[in-house]
């Protein structure tokens, strides 16, 4: 879209005009940021391909305040490496977290203001950033632990790696928060050619609506439970897997729950259902994990992980493909181990062990393991 710059420059001048910048007495603040991330991925059993494979991702970006009400931020990053993952672990869900067919873009770039007890934000967006998400899930390298399945498989939806044009509102509440957001509804290819802006909106592409409910529940000094329930609806077409005929509109329902068990172990679980299984490929997602601080004594800081997810696919989908691959899958499921360890301040080296089964495009499971070192400045 070669006219979101002028949109961008449009909703930042009426913010700041509405909010008075020019009157600030607050300084402008500039606050950039990098991180650097190196994969190494090695197929032990099972998979497409053989050997191994390796990608980095560097990001870069900034945080900026105007006024005590007025911030905003700008991201993107640049990635080389392996792309094919079909022709590896042949997962459905992807092994890496951070492997994408981009090369480099606009990530995000937004400007929000802030109420007494909310905001409003609005630019480049991506959804998977404040919705739907885990704090004990995102210690895993599998992609199935970010973005739920049930949103970034059967939709175009903004999320990792590719953002949209779109707005977000969050209200806090005395017990957690209500927010909702809407996106334009097909943030883009997200190819090697593709920067961030071509995204479209309206009409076939319509627009992705989601809205969550937080609840915050403390225990003594430190937080018991985080629970979120949510639903989304993506206006666009979608294809019948069964009549190969376009219906207008997809929707789902998910819920999220982070509960601390102690003050070193916790607990992470999420589902997602979605309905409309005739124009979806993942109809049932399920996962669940257990992080461990400290669990050596010595280094109190590092964490361990095992976690399970099941994608379960819909009825249409399968015998739409099983007639192309003359396999039919019901569900795929990965068991994740993981250690993160921390070396010197802002360096990570994380191992990862996954057991993959029934991967949806190889016969026989997978054993996959890998290694991650990133750097924060």
């Amino acid at each position: 879209m070669r006219i979101f710059p002028a949109i961008l420059f449009s909703l930042f001048s009426l913010v700041a005009v509405a909010t008075g910048v020019q009157a600030g007495p607050r300084p402008f603040k500039v606050q950039p940021y990098a991180s650097f991330t190196i994969d190494g991925w090695s197929l032990l059993e099972g998979g497409v391909g053989t050997g191994q494979r390796d990608f980095g991702l560097i990001e870069l970006g900034a945080g900026f305040v105007l006024t005590g009400r007025l911030e905003g931020h700008i991201g993107g990053f640049l990635y080389s490496g392996d792309r094919d993952v079909d022709g590896f672990t042949g997962d459905f869900g992807v092994y890496s977290n951070i492997r994408t067919d981009t090369r480099y873009n606009i990530f995000t770039a937004w400007l929000q203001h802030s109420f007494t007890n909310s905001y409003i934000r609005i630019g480049q967006l991506a959804s998977d950033e404040n919705f739907y998400v885990s704090e004990g899930g995102s210690l895993f390298l599998n992609s199935n632990f970010g973005a739920l399945p049930s949103v970034s498989a059967n939709l175009s939806a903004p999320l990792f790696s590719v953002g949209a044009a779109g707005a977000e509102y969050q209200h806090q509440l005395a017990n957690g928060y209500f927010q909702i957001g809407v996106y334009a509804g097909n943030p883009g290819p997200g190819d090697r050619d593709d920067h961030g802006f071509k995204w479209k909106a309206g009409g076939d592409a319509g627009y992705f609506y989601i809205a969550e409910r937080g609840w915050q529940f403390y225990g003594n000094s430190h937080l018991e439970a985080q629970v979120k329930i949510g639903a989304y609806f993506h206006s666009g077409s979608f294809e019948s897997f069964t009549s190969g005929s376009y219906s207008k509109g997809n929707s789902a329902l998910y819920a999220v729950i982070d509960q601390s068990l102690s003050e070193s172990v916790s607990l992470f679980a999420r589902i997602g259902i979605n309905p409309e299984s005739e124009y979806s490929i993942i109809d049932r997602y399920f996962d669940i994990g257990f992080n461990w601080q400290g669990v050596i004594g010595s280094r109190p800081e590092d964490i361990f992980g095992i976690a399970y997810s099941h994608s379960h696919f819909g009825e249409e989908f399968r015998k739409a493909t099983a007639i192309a691959e003359n396999r039919p899958v019901k569900s795929e499921q990965v068991v994740e181990i993981t250690y993160q360890s921390g070396l010197i301040h802002g360096w990570q080296l994380q191992p990862s062990l996954q057991y993959i089964i029934n991967p949806f495009h190889a016969t026989k499971d997978v054993v996959v393991a890998g290694i991650r070192l990133s750097v924060d400045y």
